[in-house]
Parts: C-alpha cells; structure tokens; sequence
C-alpha cells in the first residue's frame, strides 16, 4: 500500500484506479496537438517500457484522467515518472515559445525549490472494485470534452479512448481491456 500526501492510497497497483492529474493553477498546456501527442507519447512510453496498462483515459487542456493498473511494480512510481518527464517536456517547450506568463506561474507554484512545477502534487487514485464503478468512471472521462462544449459526442474527442469503446476506432494511447 502506498500513502500519497493527500490522503488517498493506492493499496494494489495492479488494481484499476481512477487518476486525475491536473496543471498547477488549471493551466490550459494541451491546447495545441504537439502538447496533446507530447502527454500521449509518455504515456505510450510507460506502458511499454514501466508495465503501465491504461483501461481509458481523456486528456482535456488542464487536466487528464486516467483509468489505469500497472503489471508490476506501483502506480505512485509510475505516476511520479510521467509527471516528472512530461513536466520537463512542458516546461522546455514553453521556454522555447517564450511562454513567460504561464512559466512565472509554474514557477510560484514551486515555491522556494526554484523550480518549475507543471503538475499539481496530486492525483486523486481511487481504486475500481466493481464493473459499475468503473463504467461510471469511464462515462465521466469521456463526457468531459461534451461537458466543455468541445464536442457533441465523446467519440468525436480524439484525445480519449472514447472512440475505442464506442465506434470501434482507434485511440493515441494503447487500451488494455478488463475483465470482470
């Protein structure tokens, strides 16, 4: 069992769990597709490489979700590397784009480290026991773009697995199916 700052446990990485990984202070980094493919790839890179299965997931400018277990090994390391990777990524790309605004702002939310901090600390895992909780799960990922008014259908969203489950389409990031 592994017990985050927060007070929510990953008891058994192997179990789905439901995460919310958020940009300090909400801002929206995935707004273009370079930063979209950017959080795609890393999370095509720890399913290869780190054993990390993603079930489904939605990726929305400020935030992403994920329903994800991982073959061996714990979610929190998982978690830490790809925020940690991305961060980086994040970070480089809007220095290079001379993004001042949002680095002074992922800079105060590093504090005194002297640093920059992209992702907020945090990531809300909720372990999925049942097969109902986890399709109310996967129905709330994939209705966020429809609530935001990006889409009408969650299908139409090419950054989730929405597609995947619905339309029989493709999705970014590989989909590992559960059985019950």
């Amino acid at each position: 069992m592994s017990q985050l700052p927060n007070g929510f446990r990953v008891y058994d990485s192997a179990y789905p769990h439901f995460i919310t990984c958020s940009i300090v202070y909400w801002i929206p980094v995935f707004r273009r597709e370079d930063y979209f493919l950017l959080l795609a790839d890393s999370l095509r890179y720890c399913i290869e490489r780190k054993g990390l299965r993603v079930h489904g997931y939605v990726i929305m400018p400020d935030h992403f979700h994920a329903l994800s277990s991982v073959e061996s090994g714990l979610l929190p390391d998982v978690v830490r590397d790809l925020k940690k990777h991305t961060s980086k990524a994040i970070a480089g790309k809007l220095e290079e784009e001379g993004r001042t605004l949002w680095l002074n702002a992922m800079r105060r939310a590093a504090g005194a480290s002297g640093g920059v901090s992209v992702w907020n600390p945090d990531y809300h895992p909720e372990q999925v026991h049942t097969r109902a909780f986890f399709e109310q799960k996967l129905r709330y990922m994939h209705e966020n773009p429809v609530r935001a008014g990006f889409v009408n259908d969650p299908s139409e969203w090419r950054y989730s697995s929405a597609a995947a489950y619905y339309r029989d389409g493709e999705s970014l990031v590989p989909i590992t199916g559960i059985e019950w």
